[in-house]
């Protein structure tokens, strides 16, 4: 009875963490957003989620040893203060999030500390290989968008615009935006050289094509927040993994393997600029070519919508460019002053998530967040920024002891291995790493359902439950 128990609570919490997954990726691909799709993953997952959190409520004693579990119940209390503080401002919105930050807490990161390791590594190859698959089916689809210059502009039911293919010298593709599709695509590349260096023969060449293809997006995404994230996150993964190969001589081996890395790094971030260079070009002549098509045939779309688009793509992009020569961060920096700004009215508890546009306007509104030239901020791209600026001192400090005693908590019994779960772990390691960099420069990790925000916290319990059962091990 007890192991046709377990069996449910495993079956069940994979079943929600695969449904987790595909809402994060609807949420961000944009054909499916647009979708009646994505209200269903939506609901499917809630009442998934909360139902895995009510079977561990019934088993608490199973999970309450799991690190930052009372920090987490604090923060979401935080968040709930906030909400309450701020309820002339609506508390729907803000509720919900409280709803979903408690599911990625409690349901995606909490794990049964005494379940076999085992077991968590065939659900993280489970997740990973879903991760891969749809991370790699997204970029040639992009790709192929890129190449055959498609561009479409789309408007969901309630009027948000959603840019999708090649657009305004970025590729865009099925994602929603091109730097969160990039760090997915960087993620979808850590997995997939983890597996090329796991798996023999021709099995190999699957995971060596997925890893080029997500290479291609974050190379003609043109964003920042990717590049930095492949190199210092793939570079990392990558690394340990010639560490680790069976060599008879180990001598120097840590600077040799430094020093192929770099080079490897140094011309792939060359690579990428000379194809994105090239590129240019080749849209460059796509578009004369088109452009003579059109003056042509008279029975194509009239030449003011296409030129409606044109001057509109290329205004924005010039001014993402001049922005960038301006403020390396493009406008960052003024947001993070923007939090600060806003903190300081309400330091204790905040001025909401979903609430602070509503609170910013009213008490401080000569700062940057609602008053520049592109139009009001949700998010300072920062999610420490977010967090003092949502929650107040309170939810910062929480998220920081989060934070720190996760990282705490795992490093060690991570690179004290030297086994065959070495290169497993540090792949996670370098997941983290990668959701992290997207944290301090997008509205990620936390706030969003995104998959960045799943790999995260499912990931970052993995390595706790991992690092519990070295850390009894070694306690004897």
């Amino acid at each position: 009875m007890d192991k046709l128990k377990q069996n449910y609570e495993e079956i069940l919490e994979l079943v929600f963490k695969i449904s987790y997954l595909c809402l994060a990726f609807a949420t961000f691909i944009s054909i499916i957003y647009i979708s009646p799709i994505q209200p269903i993953l939506v609901k499917l997952t809630l009442v998934l989620g909360l139902f895995v959190i009510l079977v561990r409520i019934i088993n608490w004693k199973k999970y309450r040893k799991m690190p930052c579990l009372i920090l987490m119940i604090f923060f979401c209390l935080s968040f709930l203060l906030s909400t309450f503080m701020n309820r002339q401002y609506g508390m729907t919105d803000n509720l919900k999030w409280i709803l979903w930050t408690g599911i990625q807490f409690f349901a995606l990161y909490v794990c049964d500390l005494d379940r076999d390791t085992e077991k968590y590594r065939k659900e993280f190859n489970i997740l990973s290989h879903l991760m891969i698959i749809v991370t790699s089916v997204s970029a040639v689809t992009s790709l192929v968008m890129m190449v055959q210059s498609y561009s479409e502009y789309l408007t969901t039911p309630e009027g948000e615009f959603i840019v999708t293919g090649y657009t305004w010298d970025r590729l865009w593709g099925v994602y929603t935006d091109p730097n969160y599709g990039a760090v997915f695509s960087v993620i979808g590349f850590i997995l997939a050289v983890l597996f090329i260096f796991q798996q023999k023969g021709i099995k190999k060449l699957f995971y060596v094509i997925a890893a080029l293809l997500n290479l291609g997006y974050v190379t003609y995404s043109d964003s920042r927040t990717g590049e930095i994230a492949f190199v210092l996150c793939g570079g990392f993964l990558l690394y340990f993994c010639l560490i680790h190969r069976k060599s008879e001589n180990k001598k120097y081996r840590y600077v040799k393997n430094l020093l192929i890395v770099l080079c490897i790094m140094i011309v792939s971030v060359g690579g990428m600029q000379v194809l994105k260079a090239e590129n240019t070009k080749y849209q460059t002549e796509m578009a004369k070519k088109t452009a003579q098509k059109t003056t042509q045939d008279q029975t194509t779309k009239p030449q003011t919508t296409i030129s409606t688009k044109t001057k509109k793509g290329n205004k924005i992009q010039t001014a993402r460019n001049e922005n960038i020569e301006k403020d390396a961060t493009n406008g960052r920096i003024s947001l993070w002053k923007s939090a600060v700004e806003v903190w300081q009215t309400s330091p204790i508890y905040g001025a909401g998530y979903s609430t602070f546009i509503s609170y910013a306007k009213e008490h401080v509104p000569e700062t940057y967040a609602v008053n520049n030239e592109v139009g009001d901020y949700t998010s300072m791209h920062n999610a420490f920024f977010n967090t003092l600026a949502f929650q107040g001192i309170l939810g910062f400090v929480l998220f920081l002891l989060i934070t720190f005693r996760i990282i705490q908590y795992v490093l060690v019994p991570v690179f004290k291995k030297s086994d065959s779960d070495s290169l497993y772990l540090i792949a996670i390691l370098a997941v983290a790493g990668t959701v992290l960099i997207s944290m301090l420069l997008l509205l990620d990790g936390i706030y969003t359902n995104s998959p960045s925000a799943f790999a995260l916290w499912v990931f970052s319990g993995y390595l706790v439950q991992y690092s519990y059962q070295v850390r009894r091990e070694e306690k004897g």
